[in-house]
């Protein structure tokens, strides 16, 4: 039975920029030009190309982790010392 699902575009710089620190599994799948099912089967057997880690009932791909298998420089995020 084929599958009638149609991967969408893989995601431009700006939207990956935009994206969350926890990024959806389907966000990431997208990112990686892949469709729900095979983002999702490739988390369930442990085979997606980059870190997944389970919420609950879903996964999501630390924002790090996608950018660097997408070979986009990780961006530094500046720390604030605690003030007294």
């Amino acid at each position: 039975m084929a599958s009638t699902e149609k991967p969408r575009p893989q995601m431009t710089e700006d939207e990956l920029r935009a994206l969350p620190v926890a990024v959806p599994l389907v966000d990431a799948g997208r990112a990686l030009c892949m469709g729900r099912t095979k983002a999702q089967e490739l988390a369930r057997t442990g085979k997606f190309p980059c870190l997944v880690l389970r919420c609950g009932p879903a996964y999501v791909v630390p924002k790090p982790a996608l950018l660097e298998v997408l070979g986009y420089p990780i961006p530094e995020i500046p720390l604030n010392p605690a003030t007294p």
